[in-house]
């Protein structure tokens, strides 16, 4: 009995021993603000990301227009599709290549040309930008739909047909979407874990108290610091290239210098707000968390997987503030369209913007937070 007693009694403590540090646990995690923070604003903030962002809708479907006919089948055609929802005539060209040029600037997801014998005919032709292949799909769809209703109505005459193009990505392959991107999007992760956690973990390992005692000052500490996350995120953008063009044999038709300077370019801007974030975190807990705070946006609001197109209109205006979008269009101008550098220059700029202000914050936290 005794030793069913002493049994007993130790498996008590240890359970008052437990729940005492669940308790204090508790109450250190509820008194501290940037656990509670931690807690609520970024299940909020993603929800409604997600809710809003991840959606293969498409509530707005910009399109061009190339009309060689003057037929009433034409003027029906042409009125059903603007008074379609979500359809935006953005451009009603006046040749062919003004037609060509929508599609390839971004201009317009869908281009319609009618013929001129397309009152006879009945052929119609669509031009699709595959870039991305989920969206182009859907937007191909919706114009289908208007077609089959057009015949519908149209009873025993005969039936207008959509012969479709999809430009860029002619069978389309979703790879052909994703894998270029992820140039950008895996580089973006690696720099960013790289960068954040470098004076965390240093903190915690009680080697970073050893670096302040040698004569770098905190700008040459920030620049030593930002130099091998940025080139280990070329390197992996360059591996992932080579793995897209080598085993998935998707055809780059671009400039490999442009190409190089924009992935250089964008993990410089990325290197800085991951150094910002792991001078302000205390732990390395809280700079994951933070890393994770901000990666998600920025890959959602890309249009990488979900074009911006299919957002609300306020996501859509807050994309604009987002480089990695600017990013992913000039690397698909360089990847699909054979650009170089000077015809993606203005999309450059984001990039630059914000590894000036990225680096500069972090520039000023380096002297305040960590000396």
């Amino acid at each position: 009995m005794s030793i069913l007693r002493n049994f007993i009694s130790g498996v008590r403590d240890s359970i008052n021993r437990i729940a005492a540090i669940i308790a204090k646990e508790f109450v250190s995690t509820v008194k501290d603000k940037g656990s509670r923070a931690i807690l609520v604003v970024p299940v909020l903030l993603q929800s409604a990301l997600f809710g809003y962002g991840a959606t293969f809708n498409l509530d707005r479907v910009p399109w061009a227009l190339f009309n060689e006919g003057s037929s009433a089948l034409t003027s029906e055609f042409v009125r059903r599709i603007e008074n379609a929802p979500g359809f935006e005539l953005k451009v009603n060209a006046r040749s062919q290549t003004e037609f060509r040029d929508a599609i390839n600037d971004s201009k317009a997801l869908i281009g319609i040309w009618l013929p001129r014998d397309f009152a006879d005919s009945g052929e119609a032709f669509l031009a699709v930008d595959a870039r991305n292949s989920t969206t182009a799909g859907i937007a191909a769809g919706y114009v289908s739909s208007i077609v089959e209703k057009l015949n519908a109505s149209r009873g025993t005459q005969a039936a207008v047909r959509v012969i479709d193009r999809q430009r860029f990505n002619e069978n389309g392959l979703t790879r052909y979407a994703i894998m270029p991107g992820l140039i950008l999007a895996l580089s973006l992760i690696q720099v960013l874990l790289l960068a954040g956690l470098t004076v965390s973990r240093e903190r915690e390992d009680g080697t970073f108290d050893m670096m302040l005692m040698t004569p770098a000052n905190s700008i040459e500490i920030l620049i030593g610091k930002a130099v091998i996350p940025t080139i280990i995120a070329c390197m992996q953008g360059f591996l992932i290239f080579c793995v897209g063009v080598f085993w998935f044999e998707l055809p780059f038709t671009g400039s490999p210098l442009a190409l190089g300077i924009l992935i250089a370019g964008f993990a410089v801007s990325f290197v800085g707000l991951g150094l910002a974030v792991s001078a302000v975190a205390g732990n390395i807990q809280q700079a994951i968390v933070m890393i994770i705070f901000l990666m998600l946006p920025v890959i959602i609001l890309s249009g990488l997987f979900t074009s911006t197109l299919a957002m609300p209109w306020w996501m859509q205006e807050l994309s604009k503030i987002n480089p990695l979008r600017y990013a992913i269009i000039a690397l698909r101008m360089i990847y699909f369209e054979g650009c170089g550098l000077l015809e993606t220059l203005h999309l450059f700029w984001p990039t630059a913007a914000t590894a000036t202000v990225t680096l500069g914050v972090a520039s000023w936290l380096f002297r305040h937070r960590v000396t």
